[in-house]
Order: structure tokens, then sequence, then C-alpha cells
């Protein structure tokens, strides 16, 4: 895996809120209203949602609503996946492998880590 990719598998919880963040702080300035071309400086909530503020609107909905989906799937695996990490009973372990080890492709290589060094610990290849 390239530097660049093991850096966004590695952050993108925090990515992902700062994308967030972002476009929140894009839509309410589009909803006050971006100065355009026409001089329409916006007075106020919805007076202006034409040209390019409608646009950046649709754009930052659509963004916001996609890191919201990756923000509450990180956080629901990361949950699940501790759930099952802190069974002590090698047999749910060997039970439940499949899944963890999916979790931990899907969040950060720290979960991996910790995986294979719960098989080293149990002894399974």
């Amino acid at each position: 895996m390239s530097a660049w990719r093991a850096f966004l598998h590695d952050n993108k919880l925090i990515l992902a809120i700062l994308v967030l963040l972002a476009s929140v702080s894009v839509m309410v300035m589009a909803i006050i209203g971006i100065p355009d071309e026409d001089g329409n400086e916006g007075i106020g909530p919805l007076a202006s949602l034409m040209g390019l503020n409608i646009l950046f609107l649709f754009i930052t909905f659509v963004t916001a609503v996609i890191s919201g989906y990756i923000i509450y799937k990180f956080v629901s695996d990361k949950n699940k996946f501790e759930a099952l990490m802190n069974s002590n009973s090698q047999a749910i372990f060997k039970r439940n492998q499949i899944e963890i080890e999916r979790l931990a492709l899907r969040l950060t290589t720290k979960e991996e880590r910790r995986v294979i060094e719960m098989m080293k610990k149990y002894k399974i290849k």
C-alpha cells in the first residue's frame, strides 16, 4: 500500500469529520448568500439561492451526507469490533474470526495489528 493510501486509511475518521465541517460551513454560506457576478450579496436565509449558491448548496449537501455516513459506519464498525475483541475466549474469537478480520480491514492498521497479535496469542494461523 502506498504511503498516501496508508495515510488516508489510518485517518479516514478525522478526514471525514473535516469534510463534514467544511461542507456545513459552505452550506451555511450558500444559504446566507455568496456574492456572485450579478451583485447578489445575500441578505438572509434562502434570499439569493440562485446561480452558484444553489450549486454550492447541492454539492455541500451531498458531501455532508456522504461524510456523515462514513463517520456513522466507522463508529458502528469500531464499536462492533471492540465488542468482538473484548471476549477472552479462544472459541468465541475463532467463531467470529472472519467478522473480526473484515472489520479490522475496514478500520485502521492499528486494529489490523491487534487482530494479528490476538491470533498469535491464541496460536491461530
